[in-house]
């Protein structure tokens, strides 16, 4: 069962969404607090969306947050997908009918296109499975 998270549905989900966002996006530690209080503000105030998938058994198996953005270039809506985190693992099929989920939510929006970024070269194949192209590469070189 897949389900989207209303804002006053998140408190109740936020232990499992602190989890899966810090590993998913690998927070350090001295970020974790601000990093947190965004994500949640987000969420709560519906500028963020929360997915779960849900087994048989109604437990949490599968996490995605999304943000409905502009692209500051094109002026076009899109549906970054911020955090994919799954607790078990799944086939495709699953994923496919996860992703066919979020499409029809980004459609609804007005979204033009779909972006994921990650450094995970398990989300880096499922996407390419999925038919997602790279765009971009993005490094970092901290200096302090």
């Amino acid at each position: 069962m897949r389900l989207r998270l209303l804002p006053k549905q998140v408190p109740f989900f936020w232990d499992a969404i602190k989890f899966a966002s810090v590993q998913a996006d690998e927070v350090d530690k001295v970020d974790m607090p601000a990093y947190l209080l965004e994500l949640l503000h987000a969420l709560l105030s519906d500028k963020a969306q929360c997915f779960v998938r849900l087994d048989e058994n109604r437990t949490l198996v599968a996490l995605l947050i999304t943000r409905v953005l502009i692209d500051k270039i094109t002026s076009e809506k899109y549906l970054s997908i911020q955090i994919l985190y799954s607790w078990k693992t799944s086939g495709i099929r699953n994923r496919e009918e996860d992703y066919m989920f979020v499409r029809q939510f980004a459609e609804t929006e007005g979204c033009c296109y779909v972006s994921a970024a990650t450094r995970q070269e398990a989300v880096y194949s499922l996407a390419t499975q999925l038919g997602f192209k790279e765009r971009l590469r993005t490094y970092i070189m901290r200096i302090k």
